[in-house]
């Protein structure tokens, strides 16, 4: 394999290879809980029932951080999301209003095509 090329992808590789190891991960955790539920009387299953409940809260949580790592990482590539794109757009509107505003007045104190 390629070393890459540049920090921000080298970081998109760390976070995609977490990204996986995680699913790999989380996917043996799972299997084992629900073989242990299975394995223990009712009585008990309560608490298993209470895990997964649980995990299943705390991935939805993550879903959320795990998208704004993602919104993070597509920024760090050089592209924007839609969000920070209208931003930047208001952003340089209202610069250019501005920018314009200053012409004006410098017209105005020195005369049209003064120095």
């Amino acid at each position: 394999m390629t070393e890459p090329a540049s920090p921000a992808e080298k970081g998109s590789l760390t976070f995609f290879a977490a990204w996986l190891l995680l699913h790999e991960k989380a996917d043996d955790w799972i299997r084992d809980a629900l073989r242990r539920a299975r394995e223990t009387p009712d009585a008990a299953r309560n608490e298993y029932q209470r895990f997964l409940v649980t995990v299943e809260q705390e991935k939805e949580a993550l879903k959320a951080i795990a998208a704004d790592a993602l919104r993070n990482e597509v920024r760090e590539l050089g592209f924007l999301d839609r969000e920070a794109a209208e931003t930047l757009r208001l952003e340089v509107d209202e610069l250019r209003r501005r920018l314009r505003g200053l012409e004006d007045k410098l017209e105005r104190v020195t005369g049209p095509g003064g120095d």
